[in-house]
């Protein structure tokens, strides 16, 4: 392992640990967080390695999470 790979690991593993520590805490729900590494421009890959989780299931959460977003947006826009 590279000395690039060995701080890339150690860096995901500090994110996990904050980002858990948000969700015992409930400042932060996980779908937020999802959001929160997304808009940093990491790739659902780089978000699944983070957390721990397959990125297709982060891909497929977050088109969710988006989708809900537009929707949402799209009523806001109707109602007015």
């Amino acid at each position: 392992m590279t000395n690039d790979e060995n701080i890339t690991k150690r860096l995901d593993v500090l994110i996990r640990l904050l980002l858990e520590q948000q969700l015992q805490e409930g400042k932060m729900k996980r779908n937020e967080q999802l959001v929160l590494l997304d808009s940093t421009g990491l790739s659902s890959g780089e978000i699944g390695k983070i957390l721990g989780r397959p990125s297709k299931d982060i891909a497929s959460q977050l088109n969710t999470l988006k989708k809900k977003k537009l929707s949402k947006k799209k009523d806001e826009n109707n109602e007015k």
